[in-house]
């Protein structure tokens, strides 16, 4: 009994890094303020056409994120196979700079949901939802 409960757990520690760097695969964001935005838009008195203005981005921008974000995964997933096969560096270079630039791209995403949200919120408004995000 003991030796399987030493097993056990033995592999149970060696499967959570994989499972922690699974949800680690892509890096996380800078910033992240629509969500603190939706969940207090009563404390931080939105305007109707503010409220609008966040309805329409909460159903148009995620969508664009996540197929930015699926390609990002999908070029990670082909670099790791690249890698396990022995492709050749240049190929695995290559992907590497896609993955780069891909990266690049989701934090400037983030980057400019910050300045839509800057100019869409008064100053008071986005000072108070700074410190709701506690930044």
């Amino acid at each position: 009994m003991r030796p399987l409960l030493i097993g056990s757990t033995l592999a149970l520690m060696l499967a959570l890094p994989a499972a922690a760097q699974e949800a680690r695969e892509l890096s996380a964001p800078i910033v992240a303020f629509t969500p603190v935005i939706k969940a207090n838009a009563d404390a931080l008195e939105l305007s109707t056409a503010q409220r609008a203005d966040l309805a329409n981005w909460l159903a148009t921008m995620p969508a664009k994120r996540k197929a930015l974000e699926a390609e990002a995964l999908g070029a990670r997933a082909a670099l790791r196979a690249a890698i396990v096969a022995g492709a050749p560096q240049d190929a695995r270079r290559a992907l590497a700079e896609k993955i780069g630039a891909l990266e690049a791209k989701l934090v400037m995403a983030r980057s400019g949901c910050t300045d839509h949200w800057r100019e869409t919120l008064t100053e008071a408004q986005f000072a108070k939802m700074l410190e709701l995000a506690a930044m």
